[in-house]
């Protein structure tokens, strides 16, 4: 009953918008702490809107961001500026948020009913589609009105949209991983939601929330073309999103790299075409831009990774092992500064960085939450990693060996992704170490969180079905910290 009222797609819609609302609730309240990164990006945004320009070594310490993110920050700008003093109220501003919260979120549910219980361009399909554009319109009122109380916020809708994609984008990856799982999309939703830098993502400007959406698209097109063949027509879609990953980002050439060598992987010869179109189509539109960095500073890949007064000699002896009953008591900064693994931990599951709350006067029951975000938060880990450990590596090992199964494609792929990038990550840190451990943060991999939620489900749906103790174990941990992480988000925002 429930299916055919709520189809599972029509359920993953109204998670991403209850998501975007809850997200939007905190981008309201937006308000810049001006560290040194969030500083050099929006400038980076105003000096191309000012003088036309990408800045250059000593005049921006992030001079060597690929430009779409910049870019994107100057159209944004223009879209919602200049202020207007006078700028009329939103309809139904009157109301209370929370009123004005559930009655969008009824224009979208209504016109997901709409659509799913008519034909393409009949009356009933046409309302439906009538009520989404509506939503729409109020949406955009509600974030044109917003600019007013914070100069900077266009700039953040960039990396709040980034954010809220990667709740479909999970939802589809998991699809294409189970594509006979009739929940499968939803549980890739709900879990993205669940992952506390998702929602981080939304709240500050930087390149990654973007980065991590394109990338995690490039990885589902390379998952879908394996599933459906891979051709040279699918070839272009990956080589596209691939270009737009390197225009954001440095690390969009290792994700490419990565992405395509998994294709070879799993199909071989008959993913030549698919992979030599997508690397034709990837070098010809970020081409202009690597000859470029090589012709300036002689490095198509040039990052500002060894910045002078930021560095140190080597990475201690905490930075790869460690175990600081401060991951428990006091998951927060300056705690277990240079320690990889528990910081990122810490990152991950609770608010080390101070995303939410400023640790120098915490809100009441933050730091609480806080460790207990970092206790449920082991449960999290335990879920990638089996998951990662039982079904990506072995079936890595079976595609290796060209005794792959029906689904072993899938996780090759995903595997492959998954490890080298945190290998790849780990070398860098290992080879710039800087002061405070600064790159030991979760947002530099937020593009393999649909990766990690698809390897946990894959886990959590194994324990449903060995049932028992395994079963009543999970759902107790999934309660637990789901009532955790909705407690964490009332109280910061």
């Amino acid at each position: 009953m429930i299916a055919r009222l709520f189809p599972p797609w029509l359920l993953v819609l109204l998670v991403t918008a209850g998501f975007a609302v809850v997200a939007w609730s905190a981008v309201e309240q937006y308000r810049s702490r001006g560290g040194d990164d969030e500083v050099a990006y929006r400038g980076l945004v105003d000096g191309l809107y000012a003088n036309h320009r990408l800045p250059g070594p000593n005049e921006n310490a992030e001079f060597a961001l690929p430009p779409a993110v910049p870019a994107l920050g100057v159209a944004l700008t223009w879209a919602f500026n200049p202020v207007r003093p006078d700028r009329a109220s939103p309809v139904l501003q009157s109301l209370p948020r929370l009123l004005r919260r559930l009655l969008w979120l009824a224009l979208v549910l209504g016109g997901g009913l709409l659509v799913a219980g008519g034909r393409r361009l009949e009356p009933r399909w046409l309302v439906g589609v009538g009520l989404w554009l509506a939503a729409l319109a109020w949406a955009w009122a509600y974030v044109d009105a917003a600019t007013d109380n914070e100069p900077w916020l266009p700039i953040v809708l960039l990396d709040y949209a980034s954010a809220v994609a990667l709740v479909p984008l999970a939802a589809l990856l998991a699809h294409e991983v189970w594509p006979e799982w009739r929940w499968a999309a939803l549980l890739g939703a709900v879990g993205a939601t669940l992952l506390p830098p998702v929602l981080a993502g939304a709240l500050y400007f930087h390149p990654d929330p973007p980065f991590a959406a394109i990338a995690a698209g490039a990885a589902l097109l390379v998952v879908r073309a394996l599933r459906r063949g891979p051709t040279a027509w699918r070839g272009i879609a990956a080589g596209l999103t691939l270009a737009a990953a390197a225009l954001t980002r440095q690390s969009g050439a290792l994700v490419a790299i990565l992405l395509l060598g998994s294709a070879l992987v799993v199909s071989r010869r008959r993913a030549v075409p698919y992979v030599v179109t997508a690397a034709a189509v990837l070098v010809l539109a970020v081409g202009p831009w690597w000859i470029h960095q090589y012709h300036v500073y002689d490095d198509p890949l040039r990052a500002n990774l060894n910045r002078p007064g930021y560095m140190i000699d080597h990475e201690p002896l905490s930075f790869y092992v460690s175990l600081p009953p401060e991951l428990v008591t006091h998951p927060y900064r300056y705690s277990f500064q240079y320690a990889l693994l528990p910081r990122f931990h810490a990152y991950l599951w609770s608010d080390w960085g101070g995303n939410y709350h400023d640790w120098n006067e915490p809100k009441p029951h933050a730091r609480t939450l806080a460790s207990i975000q970092s206790v449920l938060g082991f449960g999290g880990d335990a879920l990638v990693l089996a998951g990662l450990a039982a079904f990506g590596v072995p079936a890595f090992l079976r595609s290796v060996r060209r005794r792959a199964g029906p689904r072993d494609g899938v996780y090759t792929v995903l595997t492959g992704f998954f490890v080298l990038t945190w290998a790849a990550y780990i070398i860098e840190l290992i080879r710039f170490p800087q002061k405070g451990g600064d790159p030991i943060k979760a947002h530099y991999l937020l593009f393999l969180a649909p990766t990690a939620i698809v390897f946990a489900v894959a886990t959590g749906s194994w324990l449903v079905s060995r049932g028992g103790w395994r079963r009543a174990l999970l759902y107790a941990w999934l309660a637990a910290y789901s009532v955790s992480w909705a407690l964490t988000v009332a109280t910061a925002f």
